[in-house]
């Protein structure tokens, strides 16, 4: 062997050239130029420093040193001489891993010099998640240069990082000196994967074993079941093994909770929230699910599927069949029970794995704490008796923080008299869980005790102010912070302005059967519903404001709560059912909440309707609810689409307001009939409603109701050409009053109306002013529908102008946003618009495509196209099919309407 080489311990740089196949079809005739001075700086650079470069593969360099401080010598003198080089006609930007481990020379072997296959393979993984002209170290190489590094070098810490084919995070360090860039993009590592996997604040400890296994029936199977009983850690295996499949789905690895959910039709809206999917009009939710999942790589975690096992299962088996190239990964305490399953049972910890999580935990708790020879007999023990339970060690560990582990081992002999009476293995794994958190109950206080019961009424979670609310005359700061403490609370603080709380589910579930055995749950339930009716209607008169945004990000945060007071409230207490849903109206439609908030306004004037009847006053006030949450159905289906259903609504809304002599509900539920006729193009009856509507908003002291009114009578007037001065006189009006009484969203609704009625009428310049003036309302309110259908209606002026570059441009920015919102029509209308540009282009095999996709999707959402738009559409399909051969024509017409929205899509912004 040459002695010469290293070997042992060995520091090894691996370089490469940043997007050096793009440079070579870029720069053919220059590249081999560029390569050989890249090559001379790199050679330049290893002899300075003493290096050994062993292997060049392309563009990537393989270098040996036989100490750390040369690797990082030798990198940046590399950068500098490859900074100061005067590249032509493009520079060369290098990026460069470090690593230090053990590898040993083979003299025998050109093609694989060292063996060390863990050390070589880390240190092409450091090098692949740098950028040009970065350089990265691993944790063993940052350990040895530290304390030696050039003047002014520092180690800026990039934290933890997954890398692909590595098991365990490794630490990077990136080498910074002030004469070399320094600010890079985001590294190349598992995390840049899409993912809305939860970041973990502990530790994974052990299952390198079962990783590996379900790894293994991920290659070969599409679902994947773990069952096991609660608290055995299913979650967060399924956690770490998406997080290590991540580089194998180009796609990403997606995580539903189903624990907060307590309806199966609420797993499809669960489904369309992670992956940032708003209902359309017209569409099942279900199928804009389907759609969007349809030809992904895409691994989705059901975690938590036993409480809804029989819809989990339907869901699975459809989402499978539909969706070829998706994978499914769930968690239950049973099997799905459906064909091409593989059900994995999630074992116990081994006895090391428990033992060394015990310790970690304990650590966290108690940082005197440290596993020695003397308490490692009791740990041993209390593990085994706590039969490897994850959640169960992890409970056990907290109590460090108080007691010893003797007195932890000595009061689990007292406690779990259960283990010692049989086979531990016969025994329901839940027993000893259940066994453990009464240990954990009975160690609180009795006003600890009674807090935990009554956060069990909480849904996804509950801010301090709540807490305080349904527990109050207590010292809820100091009571929360012990369950903090003791691990029975969990602490969502992610950076934002609120700080959120919630259980774990198990103890959830515990805590509520606690609350019902005390004969607490009513009253727990009653303030619960008492508390979000009052932040309901606190909220309701700034729901339309323009500060509006930050309210409404709290209340979504809320949304669980609020069903499940709802779902109370319509059950006991129908008067704050009502109340709630009226007031929330804003909420339901501006955040596309359509299908839930139907479902409860349906439920809770069934509910309503179904009471005896009421006499005087109070027969009039529960009318008057009933009519307000009937008007706040009108608003949710009209958003929905579902004007036949609108109508039928408001008509109730308006013979309860009749019925009660209240002018400005009248007026409203008017006024939404008529809006609702002019969307789909039918002016019949409108004229004598919106007169009527305006006359009664007029009679009223309701705001809303007379800008409302005044821009629907305005919008009809537009249209129909009868009166322009009085449209324009009823549309300032319309705004000046919404504007003046805080009704921002309403208002600004109102404009874009105007603007697209404009657009219609070929004033393009109005149009133009309106939109623009709104847009910038839009944005500030976080409304990105309305935002992006501005930007349509702009490219639609554009492409009416002549501007064809400029309008396939914004449909080309804007309909990926319409399939992200879930919005079919939007989608549709802009498949139809694209086609027409491919005819101005001659691409008339593309249009005849992209028309035949448009007419499917619009069958399949029920969604026709306006009058207006038929026009245009009925021209421009008659001439491209005049110009082609009628059969070529059918079938390319065929083709499109076999494609999946996203194929069409997909076809549409192909160049």
């Amino acid at each position: 062997m040459n002695t010469n080489r290293p070997s042992g311990t060995v520091t090894f740089l691996f370089t490469d050239i940043e997007g050096s196949t793009a440079l070579a079809q870029k720069y053919p005739d220059a590249m081999p130029a560029l390569l050989a001075r890249h090559n001379a700086i790199l050679h330049q650079a290893a002899r300075a420093h003493r290096g050994f470069v062993f292997q060049i593969i392309g563009d990537a360099f393989c270098v040996a040193f036989h100490n750390a401080g040369d690797g990082v010598n030798a990198a940046l003198r590399a950068q500098r001489l490859l900074r100061d080089e005067g590249w032509s006609p493009v520079p060369i930007r290098v990026r460069m891993g470090i690593h230090t481990g053990a590898a040993q020379f083979n003299e025998a072997s050109k093609e694989a010099p060292y063996a060390g296959y863990a050390t070589l393979a880390l240190t092409q993984r450091i090098l692949s998640a740098g950028h040009g002209g970065q350089i990265l170290l691993s944790q063993s190489t940052s350990d040895l240069t530290r304390d030696q590094l050039p003047k002014d070098a520092q180690l800026v810490d990039m934290g933890e990082r997954r890398l692909k084919d590595i098991q365990r995070p490794e630490r990077l360090y990136q080498l910074s000196v002030p004469d070399l860039p320094s600010a890079f993009a985001s590294l190349k590592t598992l995390e840049s994967f899409p993912h809305n996997l939860p970041t973990q604040l502990t530790a994974f400890i052990g299952r390198e074993k079962e990783i590996a296994e379900i790894k293994a029936l991920l290659g070969s199977s599409r679902l994947v079941t773990l069952t096991g009983s609660g608290g055995t850690g299913k979650t967060r295996l399924s956690i770490e093994a998406g997080a290590q499949e991540l580089a194998g789905f180009p796609d990403g690895v997606w995580m539903i909770e189903l624990a907060p959910l307590s309806d199966p039709a609420q797993i499809i809206p669960a489904l369309a929230q992670a992956f940032g999917l708003q209902e359309s009009p017209f569409s099942p939710l279900a199928s804009l699910v389907a759609d969007y999942l349809r030809g992904k790589e895409l691994l989705l975690i059901l975690d938590n599927c036993e409480h809804l096992i029989a819809a989990c299962a339907r869901l699975a088996d459809d989402l499978l069949h539909q969706c070829a190239r998706l994978k499914i990964l769930a968690s239950s305490r049973e099997a799905l029970g459906i064909a091409g399953e593989m059900a994995y049972r999630t074992p116990s910890l081994a006895d090391s794995e428990s033992t060394s999580l015990f310790a970690e935990r304990a650590r966290a708790a108690n940082p005197q704490f440290s596993l020695t020879d003397s308490n490692a007999s009791s740990i041993a023990q209390i593990c085994a008796r706590l039969d490897g339970i994850p959640l169960a060690i992890e409970l056990a560990a907290a109590r460090t923080k108080l007691l010893s582990v003797d007195q932890i081992a000595a009061r689990l002999d007292d406690r779990f008299k259960l283990l010692t009476g049989g086979s531990r293995t016969a025994l329901p794994r839940q027993q000893t869980l259940r066994a453990l958190i009464d240990w954990s109950y009975d160690m609180l206080s009795e006003e600890e005790r009674a807090l935990l019961r009554r956060l069990s009424v909480f849904a996804g979670g509950w801010t301090f102010e709540a807490a305080e609310f349904v527990y109050a005359n207590y010292d809820v700061l100091e009571l929360l912070t012990q369950l903090v403490n003791k691990s029975l609370v969990v602490v969502d603080n992610d950076g934002s302005e609120s700080t959120r709380y919630h259980l774990l589910e198990t103890i959830r579930q515990y805590a509520r059967d606690k609350l019902f055995d005390a004969g607490e749950s009513s009253e727990a339930r009653c303030i619960h519903g008492k508390y979000f009716l009052q932040m309901a209607e606190t909220a309701e008169p700034l729901l339309d404001r323009a500060d509006s945004r930050k309210l409404i990000s709290l209340l979504e945060d809320e949304r669980g709560n609020v069903r499940v007071a709802l779902e109370w409230t319509t059950e006991k207490d129908i008067e704050s059912a009502l109340r709630i849903l009226s007031a929330l109206q804003f909420f339901w439609v501006r955040n596309g909440h359509h299908a839930q908030a139907r479902i409860l306004a349906e439920a809770a004037i069934a509910g309503a309707e179904a009471l005896p009847p009421l006499e005087g006053e109070a027969a009039v006030h529960r009318k008057y609810l009933i009519a307000r949450v009937l008007s706040t159905l009108t608003a949710v289906a009209m958003s929905q689409g579902d004007h036949q259903y609108a109508g039928e609504v408001s008509a109730k809304c308006e013979s309860y307001a009749r019925a009660i002599g209240n002018n400005g509900l009248v007026a409203r539920a008017l006024a939404l009939r008529c809006a609702g006729r002019l969307a789909i193009g039918d002016t019949e009856g409108v004229e004598a409603r919106s007169r009527e509507a305006l006359q009664c908003a007029r009679e009223s002291d309701d705001a809303f109701a007379l800008g409302l009114s005044l821009g629907v009578a305005s919008e009809y007037l537009m249209i129909t050409g009868k009166d322009p001065a009085v449209a324009r006189d009823y549309a300032s009006q319309s705004t000046k009053i919404l504007k003046e009484h805080g009704y921002q969203w309403a208002y600004a609704l109102i404009l874009l109306v105007m603007g697209m009625v404009a657009k219609y009428k070929g004033d393009f310049k109005l149009s133009r002013e309106s939109l623009g003036n709104v847009l910038p309302l839009f944005r500030e309110m976080g409304d990105i529908q309305r935002v992006t259908m501005i930007q349509s209606e702009f490219g639609h002026m554009d492409r009416y102008e002549g501007h064809i570059d400029k309008a396939e441009q914004a449909y080309r920015e804007t309909i990926p946003v319409w399939q992200k919102l879930g919005h079919g029509a939007a989608v549709a209308n802009q498949l139809e618009f694209l086609a027409f540009i491919a005819i101005v282009h001659e691409q008339v095999e593309r249009a005849a495509r992209l028309l035949g996709a448009a007419e499917a999707l619009r069958e399949k959402i029920h969604i026709p196209m306006s009058h207006f738009e038929r026009i245009e559409y009925d021209k421009q399909v008659t001439g491209l099919r005049n110009g082609m051969d009628e059969e070529v024509f059918s079938n390319l017409w065929s083709e499109g309407r076999v494609m999946t929205m996203e194929q069409a899509i997909q076809s549409a912004l192909e160049s």
